[in-house]
């Protein structure tokens, strides 16, 4: 005999998704818009927004399957009859549903990451046990703690690629909810990264930075100073997420319907200090995490370059000589990752001299009428 489970009360939870909604300002017609993307079930959704009109509700694809899917669960309608149903769905409906998933800012060649994270990076490669990780830059200073002993630090790419993905996300749509089911896929997809399994397959490594990521706190201490030239410190605190559902729907890997709730403090944060990238540079960069550093902070550096400036060896080693021990070894991987940052912003007036690097302003790498949220 087949045990049905019980059928899910999403009552609570669409409630608790609204509170936060309204707290950062949304209305019905954005909520209802919200809680479509994040899988809740559409039926349960229009019943909590009666008075908007059926307009406001998507009727493509994408609503569509997760509708039938509901029925499904249900018990409406059997699994055998929406799958014949959906055969006969049109080749160009399964392409609308493939490029829906693609995120607006992906599609449109930009991509965002968080300032602090430009300026003060992720490990570039496994910690171990540790479990605090500080780096400080000039009046900066970044550190990650994993909140479970058993949770190690993110890290090397795919702690940075998740990292842009969440920003982007984040500043695309302006809620602090991250879907993560399909569009998590379709950003590797878009980043040319091959969907691999077993052991060390992509799934299985993207799903365990994520949940390191999702159990990772972070701490920007900065120094700071008023008009009056009074000197200040600046303190932001926060876990990465406050919330995550995640469904396995492969082994190992993030299925349909998963979703992170960034916290509000960084939330907020990200929409306030986020820097355009250009999607195509990471896609070519994305093999080293040196390579992803160095390009995400010279195009944020020389966005806002009025004069030329000299950083020294010293900074940059403090800021990206990860485990690096030697400064004549440092600064040779320097250079050769900055050549092939170079090679995908030729634009950037970037010169090695002995005593560092002398930059000078630059033809910006992602239009100045991109909408940014950079400070």
């Amino acid at each position: 005999m087949v045990e049905v489970a019980p059928p899910i009360d999403y009552s609570e939870q669409i409630d608790k998704a609204c509170r936060l909604y309204a707290e950062l300002g949304f209305t019905s017609e954005r909520m209802a818009a919200q809680l479509i993307h994040s899988g809740y079930p559409p039926d349960r959704i229009r019943a909590r927004f009666p008075n908007l009109p059926l307009s406001a509700f998507p009727s493509g694809p994408a609503f569509r399957v997760r509708e039938r899917a509901q029925q499904v669960l249900s018990g409406a309608v059997s699994a055998g009859a929406v799958l014949a149903h959906l055969s006969g769905e049109s080749r160009q409906q399964t392409s609308s549903l493939s490029s829906a998933a693609v995120p607006t800012s992906l599609s449109a060649g930009i991509s965002f990451q968080y300032v602090p994270l430009i300026q003060c990076s992720f490990p570039h490669a496994d910690p171990g046990d540790t479990r605090t990780f500080t780096r400080r830059n000039g009046w900066l200073e970044l550190t990650l703690t994993a909140t479970r002993p058993d949770m190690g630090l993110p890290y090397g790419v795919p702690a940075r690629l998740l990292t842009i993905y969440c920003a982007s996300e984040a500043v695309r749509t302006r809620s602090p909810e991250i879907y993560l089911g399909r569009s998590v896929h379709e950003f590797l997809r878009c980043l040319e990264i091959p969907i691999t399994r077993g052991d060390r397959g992509s799934l299985r490594v993207y799903a365990n930075q994520l949940l390191r990521l999702i159990h990772c706190a972070v701490s920007v201490d900065e120094n700071i100073r008023d008009n009056q030239g009074r000197a200040g410190l600046h303190i932001r605190q926060a876990l990465f997420a406050e919330e995550a559902r995640l469904w396995w729907d492969e082994a190992e890997g993030v299925g349909q319907g998963s979703s992170l709730v960034l916290s509000s403090v960084l939330f907020h944060s990200i929409i306030e200090r986020s820097a355009p990238l250009s999607t195509a540079a990471i896609r070519q960069l994305r093999k080293s995490p040196m390579d992803l550093d160095v390009y995400a902070w010279l195009v944020h550096r020389l966005f806002h370059l009025t004069r030329p400036n000299t950083v020294t060896w010293a900074q940059l080693s403090g800021q990206f000589g990860h485990g690096y021990t030697q400064p004549r070894k440092f600064r040779h991987y320097f250079l050769d990752s900055l050549k092939r940052v170079l090679a995908v912003y030729p634009e950037a007036h970037v010169r090695a001299a002995p005593a560092g690097l002398i930059l000078a302003p630059s033809r910006p790498h992602v239009p100045r009428d991109t909408p940014t949220f950079v400070r």
